[in-house]
């Protein structure tokens, strides 16, 4: 079996990460944009007040001026960011600067004096796109996109974009009840898995509990599951083993303790619902039934029985 690092995108379509409200394509002269959320989402709201900080992190070019709207006409490469995002989940926030200085200048100097908390994360350029350097900061899936080009004046307009991307809180509606009877679990793996990495037979058992008070553990632990984190994820390698966890007349559950340890909640009769921490709701499960949960990478050992607490 070939094991390779993958890459997932999650939580949206691919498209162009979105203009913040304020700066309409009548407007004249160089622009903020400042991003404004009505989003009534927690994360959302934080992720837009933290996109709305780093903005504030550039450092100008010497002799720079910031504009109080967008540029009209907008130079050529500069309508959109130059990067693109698969996640619609992201705040942003946008601002225009203009100089004398050359673009080359502008990155120069941009890059000799970075955004104040901020590390460098890459650079580009492309037919349609002009030069342009991205910085990250501490925040999760934060950063700070600078894109200089020439306007139809001589001057440089340069353009900043700030995004932050953030996930959506899971909505009560989303959670489990707790009328099922009992819950099983058991460790699968793919039929073609070599000789050498197949499952130790105690892994591949089926364990039920039938204990209400486990049931309702179980139960709990998947309700505090996170929702997936949005956008392009790179993950580990994979060596296809899954858990399954069966909660009959309820919900039936495959989760990855390793890849990208994601977990897929099917309630009964519905859809399929997505969510992150796969091995942490893995080893906390195996417990429930006196099952230590011992992998820590791909092709592990098995994991050890321990006792049967919770079991009938």
């Amino acid at each position: 079996m070939t094991l390779a690092a993958t890459a997932v995108v999650t939580g949206a379509a691919v498209g162009a990460y979105a203009s913040s409200s304020g700066s309409g394509p009548g407007s004249t002269g160089s622009a903020v944009a400042a991003g404004s959320s009505s989003a009534s989402d927690p994360h959302e709201v934080a992720a837009q007040r933290e996109a709305d900080r780093i903005l504030t992190t550039f450092q100008a070019p010497p002799g720079s001026s910031k504009a109080t709207v967008r540029p009209d006409p907008v130079p050529s490469g500069l309508q959109g960011p130059p990067s693109w995002s698969a996640d619609q989940d992201r705040a942003t926030s946008i601002a225009w600067y203009s100089t004398s200085q050359s673009p080359a200048e502008v990155l120069a100097w941009v890059q000799a004096d970075r955004p104040a908390g901020s590390s460098p994360a890459g650079s580009g350029s492309g037919s349609n796109t002009p030069s342009f350097v991205v910085f990250s900061y501490p925040t999760p899936q934060s950063s700070l996109t600078v894109t200089p080009a020439s306007g139809p004046d001589g001057r440089t307009v340069i353009r900043i974009d700030a995004s932050v991307g953030w996930t959506p809180t899971r909505s009560p509606a989303s959670e489990l009840g707790y009328d099922t009877p009992s819950v099983s679990v058991v460790t699968t793996a793919p039929s073609a898995q070599s000789a050498h990495s197949a499952l130790p037979a105690r892994e591949t058992r089926t364990v039920t509990a039938t204990a209400p008070l486990v049931v309702h553990q179980i139960v709990d632990l998947l309700n505090a599951l996170p929702p997936e984190t949005p956008g392009v994820v790179n993950c580990p390698m994979d060596d296809g083993t899954r858990v399954l966890i069966t909660l009959p007349g309820l919900a039936s559950v495959t989760a990855d303790p390793v890849g990208c340890e994601g977990v897929t909640i099917t309630p009964q009769g519905g859809k399929p619902q997505h969510y992150s921490g796969g091995t942490g709701l893995i080893t906390k499960v195996y417990a429930l039934f006196g099952i230590t949960w011992t992998r820590t990478g791909v092709l592990p050992p098995g994991i050890e029985r321990t006792g049967a607490s919770g079991t009938p």
